[in-house]
């Protein structure tokens, strides 16, 4: 049995979309226990994604017992924070009981409802109130589709809730609130004022009632109650943090609260992501901008759709189930030469929303001869996803006043990945020791603020600065220019022809 040093701490829980992970850290911010516990995915009609928000309470429950169950006691929990995936839609009602499955951010069945709310507002205006087009991902489109298609449903709500750490908060402590982070992904909240914009939710046919306070990060939302304490074990009584959205927790975990860092996520799918302490209006059709966990401060999100599914795709088509060990693939990599012997990847395997938005695209290799080989089909994709990485760091800021990327996710595991970055995007890559980095984290220092333990987010940066380092090589680099300057030539030559049709969809 692990021997758990018994001093407080403070817990972060961040429930994401294929799972819930929390983990306990001390008041310098170091992980002491974590664990993750997954749940299903919905798919009842194509296009709609649901999740169970009981199958989400259900897992905090049984992490917690797994925590008991490796010694740790309840009352070195002083505080807990939260995290999780934004962009839901989710009705309860009066007495908190949810009326129907998560439509998670990815469900698209709103599509027509997301056109109708932005020929009503107008895009221009949409943007400029709201800092985000409204899409099919967006939370009031789909409460709209529940108010069309389920009336019955939308009558009996008491509120809607977006983000998936709300209705844990919500379970906890019996107090509805959501964040300026997570409230800007609603299509509902004015980017600058941090309030609701109650006549246009009005205007669009919908109660403003059903949407939460919105309050800070750090503030305390009210405490773990009675049944709750019954239900967990965590002791009634303990102080319960709002913290924000994943993106944002994220961002926070990753130590990327100044403006000349970067935050480079590379999960399934992964975002490029700078902080600005003013707002203005995306030029890039695939860039987020979301309030930040500080008044005055924006994160501007570039999202890919493509990053770590591009890399499992070509090793699942390549290699099949014949598993090489991680460390033989990565030494077989590095000996591929830069521009894996002028091979191109176009990573769009599932469309893209950044720098393009198109999900009409699909995946490409260009350059294919009969002397291809499967190592160099395996880099091609690597080297595709670092520049589109490269293109998304080009829209959130200047590329040349960069100093530091900071490169998270599964994807930042790969040595020979997190050089090929380096080098594509000419800064130094930063990949954080340990498991710690995250949103989890970025959870736990909303309640380590709040309780006045930690002065700022900026207090406990030495962890940040932990990790392996890659620098960019100056030849590597100038070979990488030149490359991505023919791979910024694909897409829009391809264009049209994704417009015209898909491949194989017999059109």
């Amino acid at each position: 049995m692990q021997s758990i040093p018994k001093q407080p701490g403070v817990l972060g829980i961040d429930v994401g979309t294929s799972g819930m992970k929390m983990a306990f850290y001390d008041f310098e911010g170091n992980e002491i226990l974590s664990t993750r516990e997954e749940y299903p995915t919905y798919h009842p009609y194509p296009g709609w994604i649901e999740q169970s928000p009981e199958d989400w309470w259900n897992a905090v429950i049984h992490g917690l017992d797994t925590f008991w169950k490796r010694n740790l006691n309840p009352q070195q929990i002083v505080a807990i924070g939260l995290s999780g995936q934004m962009e839901n839609c989710l009705l309860l009602d009066q007495s908190g009981n949810p009326l129907h499955r998560v439509l998670l951010y990815s469900d698209s069945r709103a599509t027509g409802e997301a056109d109708l709310i932005s020929r009503r507002i107008g895009k221009k205006r949409i943007q400029q109130i709201f800092g985000n087009r409204i899409d099919h991902a967006t939370t009031v489109a789909k409460l709209l589709w529940i108010k069309r298609h389920h009336p019955e449903w939308y009558h009996l709500a008491k509120t809607v809730v977006s983000g998936a750490k709300d209705f844990i908060i919500f379970r906890f402590t019996n107090q509805y609130v959501t964040d300026p982070t997570n409230a800007s992904t609603t299509g509902s909240m004015n980017i600058l004022s941090r309030q609701w914009e109650k006549a246009i939710i009005e205007d669009i046919g919908l109660s403003s009632s059903l949407f939460p306070p919105i309050v800070p990060a750090t503030e305390q939302v009210g405490v773990v109650s009675q049944d709750a304490s019954m239900q967990t074990g965590i002791t009634a009584g303990c102080p319960v943090f709002c913290g924000l959205g994943d993106a944002g927790a994220s961002q926070l975990g990753s130590g990327v609260v100044g403006s000349d860092r970067s935050h480079c996520y590379l999960g399934t799918t992964g975002w490029v992501a700078t902080v600005k302490s003013e707002y203005s209006i995306p030029q890039s059709e695939g860039l987020f901008v979301l309030s930040g966990p500080d008044l005055y401060q924006y994160l501007y999100i570039a999202p890919l759709l493509n990053a770590g599914r591009a890399y499992d795709w070509i090793l699942r088509v390549i290699i099949g189930e014949k598993k090489r060990k991680y460390h033989e693939m990565e030494h077989l990599l590095s000996a591929i030469p830069y521009g894996s012997n002028g091979l191109f990847f176009l990573p769009y395997l599932v469309g893209e929303r950044c720098p393009y938005r198109d999900s009409n695209a699909t995946g490409v290799f260009f350059g294919l001869t009969d002397q291809t080989t499967d190592l160099d089909m395996i880099r091609a994709t690597l080297e595709g996803v670092a520049f589109g990485v490269r293109q998304a760091l080009e829209i959130t800021m200047d590329p040349t006043k960069i100093k530091e990327m900071v490169v998270t996710g599964g994807g930042s595991q790969s040595k020979v990945w997190s050089q090929i970055i380096a080098d594509v995007c000419g800064c130094k890559v930063t990949v954080p020791t340990g498991s710690s980095i995250g949103p989890c984290f970025g959870a736990a220092l909303c309640a380590l603020v709040g309780m006045k333990i930690k002065r700022g987010f900026s207090d406990i940066e030495p962890l940040w600065t932990q990790g392996r380092q890659f620098y960019p090589h100056e030849k590597n680099r100038e070979i990488y220019k030149n490359l991505f300057q023919f791979y910024a030539k694909l897409y829009p030559t391809l264009k049209p022809l994704f417009k015209k049709k898909k491949i194989g969809d017999g059109r």
